[in-house]
């Protein structure tokens, strides 16, 4: 048996394990059933709200990575057009055609 399945193991008996007891425990919680559900409910609006947050601001960070990611990408395009331009340039004056082999 490999760590990983073993981990994997570990975590999904962690995971039912929690669960069982999340269940457990509401059943046996001194609310009634609706408070119970409108805890859970809050609870979630809560986690939600806030997991759409740092998703939002996630994406922003990335959409200014992948904006200057762009940038840099058109400098060293617009770079190597240039280094091109010069070369192709360099051996015109030099009396060979681009496509000539120079020997």
């Amino acid at each position: 048996m490999t760590t990983s399945s073993s981990f994997g193991k570990f975590m999904l008996g962690a995971l039912l394990g929690g669960a069982v007891g999340g269940v457990i425990g509401m059943l046996l919680a001194p609310r009634s059933g609706a408070e119970t559900r409108e805890l859970i409910r809050e609870e979630f609006d809560s986690r939600y709200r806030e997991s759409a947050d740092v998703i939002r601001e996630k994406s922003d960070v990335l959409k200014e990575k992948v904006a200057s990611f762009k940038e840099k990408m058109s400098e060293i395009s617009s770079d190597l057009e240039e280094t091109g331009r010069r070369t192709v340039s360099r051996f015109t004056e030099a009396g060979h055609s681009p496509s000539e082999p120079s020997s």
